[in-house]
């Protein structure tokens, strides 16, 4: 049975692996000035449309599509309409290609779950590791927000070795979970250890580390080729601070999880060019009218690769400012798609969200409809909520004991009906209420 599951799998290996290498080939022309990419993503697009006719008939049925129209007469989308009608958006062919669950907390407080296909993702990732100059034998540090076991923690160990190949992710995963003025100093002791080429992880946990070496004179060993800055909107004062005190060039990177945008920034402009090989990438108004150049909107995906799930026209919730198009390449002159929300621990020391909340993955979050979160006192938060149907206490109690136990902070839990929204329409993932708290800018926060 094993066997003939794989045998079945085996077209979608093949038709991967083949366009693989044409992506790798094509993408070496993408940061030429004279880039042009519109014949090959209309390949791309063309390919992705025609697959989604015969493997999702019912969501072309439920929004009266033919599947003769062009992609800006398809619908827009969201997490919402997902999950209000999971049947319309699973595929035929879900025995015959390679299939993984994903969640994601999502910056706007709206969990998420899905699937996803194996994708184009780590053809691209190495595509901006070679732009940053990567060669063989070097090593990368990732710091993000994994959790790590108690009896490590206890001994001031906060890594644990990720990938013995270091594509695309890193070598080494550093949790940004556990960093306080008191164990900052192992951080720095794991790095002077493994002599990393890179950093690559959350803005402000490598803009923390940034902060510690400047106020405590540190000085390196080794010689950074570069920090590639991800997950969070990345500020200009921070690029500045990062490269001042680590000597280097920093790069940063947009996506999700879906698999539908792959976005990077490679000269001192900051810019995200956004790969046409990846997917097809909007920039809209409320009212789903594409905005002009030097305006902001609301960035809408369409995923090339993605072929558990029809990520078309998808809204991803996050704002840009759209730089215009050139080639098929659509540039965002910024984005705040990722928030930098921070909330207290009882001995008034920062806790990054981004960590705690989206660089775990719960599985709680398939099953929260939307949420919020409130901090009034110092170690302790509160949680409102938007049940789903299956949610269960079992969701309750990951959210309680992981807060706790890799954070110190206690929760508390409001289930309600709905959350408001802003005067703006937006969603506050952190109603932060404490007063007198910490500026973040350079050189004035607290590790």
């Amino acid at each position: 049975m094993h066997i003939l599951k794989n045998l079945k799998k085996a077209a979608f290996w093949i038709d991967y692996g083949l366009q693989d290498y044409w992506i790798r080939h094509k993408l070496k022309k993408l940061n030429q000035e004279d880039a042009d990419l519109t014949k090959e993503e209309h390949v791309l697009q063309s390919r992705m449309l025609r697959y989604c006719r015969k493997a999702y008939p019912d969501f072309y049925r439920f929004y009266g599509l033919d599947g003769t129209e062009k992609l800006e007469d398809y619908p827009l989308l969201t997490k919402g309409d997902m999950r209000e009608h999971p049947e319309i958006f699973c595929t035929r062919f879900r025995n015959r290609i390679e299939v993984h669950k994903a969640t994601t907390g999502g910056s706007t407080g709206h969990p998420f779950g899905f699937e996803i296909s194996a994708s184009h993702d780590p053809v691209h990732q190495r595509f901006l590791w070679d732009l940053m100059g990567y060669e063989k034998g070097d090593r990368i540090i990732c710091v993000n927000g994994v959790s790590l076991p108690k009896e490590k923690t206890e001994q001031n160990i906060f890594y644990y070795e990720l990938s013995p190949t270091q594509l695309p992710f890193g070598g080494y995963a550093l949790s940004c979970l556990y960093l306080t003025e008191s164990t900052a100093e192992y951080y720095f002791s794991f790095m002077e250890k493994i002599r990393p080429a890179f950093l690559r992880g959350y803005s402000s946990a490598i803009y923390r580390l940034a902060q510690y070496a400047d106020q405590h004179k540190l000085t390196s060993g080794f010689v950074l080729k570069g920090i590639q800055l991800t997950s969070e909107t990345t500020f200009e004062y921070q690029i500045e601070y990062i490269e001042k005190i680590f000597h280097t060039k920093v790069y940063m990177q947009y996506g999700h999880t879906e698999a539908a945008v792959f976005g990077y920034t490679y000269d001192e402009s900051h810019r995200y060019r956004c790969s046409p090989l990846y997917g097809h990438v909007e920039v809209l108004d409320e009212k789903g009218n594409h905005v002009k150049e030097g305006e902001t909107g609301e960035v809408v995906v369409t995923s090339y690769s993605n072929l558990a799930m029809p990520f078309i026209r998808y809204r991803t919730g996050d704002l840009a400012e759209y730089g215009g198009t050139k080639g098929a390449v659509v540039i965002l002159n910024k984005v705040w798609g990722r928030t930098q929300d921070v909330i207290y621990n009882h001995v008034r020391e920062p806790v990054f969200l981004t960590a705690l909340i989206f660089g775990l993955h719960y599985h709680a979050f398939a099953h929260i409809n939307k949420w919020k979160l409130i901090q009034e006192e110092y170690g302790k938060v509160i949680f409102q909520i938007v049940k789903c149907a299956d949610y269960t206490e079992e969701d309750e109690e990951e959210l309680r004991v992981s807060f706790y136990r890799n954070a110190g902070i206690e929760t508390a839990f409001e289930y309600v009906e709905d959350i408001e929204l802003t005067k703006r329409g937006k969603s506050l993932f952190l109603e932060q209420r404490l007063d007198a708290l910490n500026n973040l800018g350079a050189g004035k926060g607290r590790i």
